[in-house]
């Protein structure tokens, strides 16, 4: 059983007020990611829950217990930096089992716990070398396998892939992801790379200015994002926003979404689905939230589907697909579309829109809607 709750939790360093009324739990064995931008407090929350930093209001429960005023030694949690924080004189067995040497475990027990960890991380070759003959990838397996074998309750990760090249950290994340399925330990991880929270998360909590906007599965943010931060964060390329009029056209409700075609404006009226209960707001603008997917070449098509015509200025190959930039409402906006289906810079070319997945946010509070 290993469960954090955290409760109104704030922090402020000076007159900077860093984390703001914060209330979050972890389940037992939850891998859960605190995704923001440099500066929202992500940091400063995980070093709370690890005793790093004091809390200033509010509480910190670990298996339902109090520890604001327990050491971090004594709340037996492991965490995983961005430095590695290896000691360079150390070779990589010692390292590893520094930790246990300190709580005065044998020797016999400290060699089988390090053999363990390092079969588990596949380093039992690199036990003998010292931190300077090692790679980046190699010295955070290394980093990982000292908070391993401690067996601790909790493992706290703090942007530990930040220092890798693109490669790297996409066979670290495989990793970490196989390790937190192996343990089933609960996990709480910081990042600020989207991919990362995606890829790894049970759930993402994310993070503004010291608040927490939204917690919710990656399939959850990703759909049926809170706001249009939140939807704006996550996504490559992000969502498209779009200011539209909400209108009635033959007792349907609908959005009047301005385009270009052949160099001049064009407006389509593109039918909202029955489960978008909006006429409150009927003849007013609201911000249509679109993702790149929703915007996309026409063939196959379902008879349904709403289809804009439009000028593409410019196109973006990425391998499988090719992103397609527009105008719309005067503003750029991306469309995902495949290599085989995508027309030549300048000219124009046919989209369908998938409505069923749209989001619509109010354009004041920038809140989801609808």
């Amino acid at each position: 059983m290993a469960t954090i709750s955290i409760e109104h939790a704030s922090k402020s360093f000076g007159s900077t007020e860093v984390l703001k009324d914060i209330s979050l739990d972890v389940k037992d064995g939850e891998f859960l990611v605190l995704l923001g931008s440099s500066g929202c407090g992500k940091s400063t929350l995980l070093n709370i829950i690890a005793g790093l930093e004091p809390i200033a209001d509010g509480e910190i429960r670990l298996d339902g217990e109090v520890v604001n005023d327990v050491h971090p030694k004594n709340r037996d949690i492991a965490m995983v930096f961005q430095s590695y924080a290896l000691y360079p004189n150390m070779t990589v067995e010692r390292n590893i089992a520094f930790g246990l040497e300190m709580r005065r475990i044998s020797k016999a027990e400290r060699k089988a716990a390090v053999r363990e960890v390092a079969s588990m991380l596949q380093i039992e070759h690199l036990l003998a070398r010292k931190p300077a003959q090692l790679s980046g990838g190699q010295r955070q397996r290394v980093a990982m396998g000292r908070a391993l074998v401690r067996r601790p309750k909790i493992f706290l990760f703090d942007e530990p892939l930040s220092n890798l090249d693109a490669k790297l950290r996409g066979e670290m994340r495989t990793e970490i992801k196989k390790l937190h399925q192996t343990l089933k330990a609960t996990m709480v991880y910081v990042t600020h790379d989207q991919i990362e929270a995606m890829t790894l998360a049970d759930r993402i909590a994310i993070m503004k200015d010291g608040i927490i906007q939204q917690i919710g599965t990656p399939q959850e943010i990703y759909s049926k994002p809170a706001n249009m931060y939140v939807a704006g964060f996550v996504g490559a390329p992000p969502m498209n926003f779009v200011k539209v009029d909400l209108v009635k056209q033959d007792d349907q409700l609908g959005v009047i979404l301005p385009a270009v075609l052949k160099g001049e404006p064009k407006d389509y009226f593109l039918p909202l689905p029955a489960s978008k209960q909006l006429e409150p707001r009927e003849n007013t603008k609201v911000i249509l939230g679109l993702r790149p997917e929703m915007i996309t070449h026409n063939a196959f098509a379902a008879p349904n589907i709403p289809q804009i015509e439009c000028d593409v200025e410019l196109l973006e190959p990425t391998g499988a697909d090719t992103l397609c930039l527009l105008h719309l409402s005067g503003h750029p906006a991306k469309a995902r579309v495949s290599p085989l289906f995508a027309c030549n810079p300048g000219e124009s070319m046919v989209f369908s829109v998938d409505m069923e997945r749209v989001c619509l946010f109010d354009g004041e509070s920038e809140a989801l809607i609808g």
